[in-house]
């Protein structure tokens, strides 16, 4: 059963996600990278514990896999190893990102491969 307590959409932690990278000094395990986003975000301890369905992650980390993803896809981050994400040397030029721009451009991707 969900709760009136909102979780951030995985497109407004892009900028915070960011942030967080480059608070750990541009790489770190999907752990550290959660973690850091999480406290950037301040969100209460009972929005962390929203289970996303019957999966053993929580929703904000569900959320937050999208939003790397997404940013992957985009060339701001990289997956350099399982489990280890690194910021691209594009994404570490990035003072701030948009993250509505990213979407589109990702749909956009997606949306030219189906053709």
């Amino acid at each position: 059963m969900k709760n009136n307590l909102e979780i951030p959409a995985y497109r407004d932690m892009m900028c915070e996600l960011l942030q967080a990278m480059k608070e750990l000094g541009g790489s770190g395990t999907i752990r550290e990278i959660d973690d850091k986003t999480i406290e950037i975000l301040e969100l209460p301890t009972e929005v962390q514990e929203i289970m996303h369905g019957n999966s053993s992650k929580t929703e904000v980390e569900y959320r937050l896999a999208w939003a790397r993803t997404y940013m992957k896809k985009v060339g701001i981050l990289e997956n350099s190893s399982r489990g280890i994400w690194s910021l691209t040397a594009n994404g570490r030029e990035l003072e701030n990102i948009n993250p509505g721009e990213i979407v589109q451009k990702v749909r956009k991707m997606t949306l030219l491969k189906t053709k």
